[in-house]
């Protein structure tokens, strides 16, 4: 696996800020070029009467807006510890989460890295407008982070999450691609949903079921080559929560994990502005990043 290119996109948030870390550390590992992209709203001035000489006024802001984006995103990039890695600067105007599709397709790159917002009513709002729509519709994966106190360096504990699907494999083997380059372990997780059926079911069926379900999680790692996963510490955990989400974060918070990827089922249509899939749940929630892959 290679992410040859990376698009970081950029609102000048402590969130993007943080999120630059996380662009230093993969082009350093995998030699990728970095795109640095900032999104400016459009005037609307179409719907008013607005006098020329205003009109020219208010595209001077914009110009100088413009500049203004352009010297951050560059001094940002410039300030980055990477030798002999490319990068390059694209300020655009329009919607934010639809230029991010456009020029992460336009540009074909491998991976899209962005902000997220916290846990607030306003920033939940934030996250569904940008970040979940890049999320639903990005052909590329997606690494979303918040902003934290202090930066961990480096990802020493990745999060693989599993449906028992074949889409197990897919993230399976970017994190254990990702692991060789940077010396991680790794958590195979499984969360058992808690139905209501499940209330008369004795203890040794639960266990039973966590048994089949850790079985299911140990063939995907039989899978792999040998050669690729040597020297890798995988671990696999069967847990038993109300939602998945929810069994998923927790387990993140109690084990200290750095990294959380997961894959998203490939929707189509309306089914794609629909809320409330897992990967959206863990993304809002997650106080780690969370990186997302298409199958």
């Amino acid at each position: 696996m290679e992410i040859n290119k990376i698009l970081w996109a950029s609102d000048g948030s402590k969130e993007s800020e943080m999120a630059l870390k996380y662009v230093e550390l993969f082009a350093a590992k995998y030699g990728s070029e970095i795109i640095g992209l900032s999104v400016i709203q459009p005037m609307d001035l179409e719907r008013l009467k607005v006098p020329s000489e205003v009109r020219r006024e208010l595209f001077s802001i914009q110009a100088s807006l413009e500049k203004k984006e352009y010297n951050r995103i560059s001094k940002a990039l410039r300030q980055l510890e990477l030798k002999d890695i490319k990068s390059d600067v694209c300020i655009e105007t329009g919607i934010p989460h639809e230029e991010i599709l456009r020029v992460a397709k336009e540009e074909k790159v491998d991976l899209i890295v962005m902000g997220k917002r916290g846990l607030g009513l306003k920033d939940r709002i934030l996250l569904g407008s940008n970040t979940n729509k890049v999320l639903r519709m990005a052909e590329a994966p997606v690494l979303a982070v918040r902003h934290k106190k202090e930066y961990k360096s480096g990802i020493k504990k990745i999060l693989v999450t599993s449906d028992l699907s074949e889409l197990t494999s897919v993230s399976l083997n970017f994190a254990i691609d990702l692991a060789n380059r940077l010396d991680s372990k790794i958590h195979l997780l499984h969360v058992l949903e808690f139905h209501h059926s499940y209330e008369v079911s004795t203890s040794k069926i639960m266990e039973e079921l966590r048994v089949m379900a850790k079985k299911e999680l140990r063939s995907f790692v039989d899978k792999i080559p040998k050669e690729k996963i040597k020297g890798i510490d995988i671990q696999e955990t069967v847990t038993l929560y109300l939602r998945a989400w929810f069994g998923i974060v927790s387990f993140a918070e109690e084990n200290g994990i750095d990294l959380i990827i997961t894959t998203t089922h490939m929707r189509k249509g309306l089914a794609r502005f629909i809320l409330g899939s897992t990967a959206e749940k863990v993304i809002s929630e997650s106080s780690c990043p969370v990186l997302t892959l298409k199958p």
